[in-house]
């Protein structure tokens, strides 16, 4: 085989190669940070007095009215010297946050990776509160403070997506990260929080 007839043959499996690999691979799915209005003057905010934030890809067709709620995890701060810590990092303030995030797995739009999900209105919480949402305290130490705030920041959200459509869902999935921490929700019909509890 001649050099010229050798290199269009390699050339040629480099391009199948590269088109196959491309073919398996998920596009990326970049999805905006939102800031929730209004929450810190409700003290939701974060370890560092941050407003709290979360992701929101809107669904379609079939999928309008469904809602995915996707809770960030981290664990937790154990006590105020290593919840001041955190306040410093992105698992304590959205000021550190990335402020795009990949939404693939359970939060993908590819119906062929996630058929059950892929055009619900999926949703990725931010968090930043150091324990999992619970929680509605502060702790002062001299000019700082660290806010223990998880309860509010919750409240602070829902309240936000209630607004944007979930008060209209007729299907709510939450999926939980912490595989110590589990949260009960019932919804109405009509896509109203009744209960809301953590176990």
């Amino acid at each position: 085989m001649d050099r010229r007839r050798l290199w269009t043959w390699a050339a040629a499996v480099v391009v199948i190669a590269t088109a196959a690999a491309a073919a398996g691979q998920e596009k990326r799915l970049l999805v905006g940070m939102t800031l929730v209005p209004g929450a810190a003057s409700t003290g939701a905010v974060c370890l560092d007095g941050s407003p709290p934030a979360y992701h929101l890809h809107r669904g379609s067709g079939s999928g309008a009215r469904g809602w995915l709620l996707q809770f960030e995890g981290g664990g937790w701060c154990n006590d105020a010297p290593s919840c001041a810590a955190r306040a410093g990092t992105r698992r304590g303030s959205t000021r550190l946050m990335s402020k795009l995030e990949v939404f693939s797995g359970v939060l993908s739009n590819d119906p062929a990776r996630n058929p059950d999900f892929y055009n619900w209105n999926r949703v990725k919480l931010r968090y930043c509160d150091g324990g999992s949402f619970a929680g509605d305290s502060e702790f002062r130490n001299g000019s700082s403070v660290i806010y223990m705030r998880g309860q509010r920041i919750w409240d602070a959200i829902i309240s936000d997506l209630l607004t944007k459509g979930l008060a209209k869902a007729e299907k709510v999935s939450a999926d939980l990260i912490s595989t110590n921490l589990y949260t009960f929700c019932m919804f109405s019909t009509n896509g109203m929080l009744l209960v809301s509890a953590w176990v």
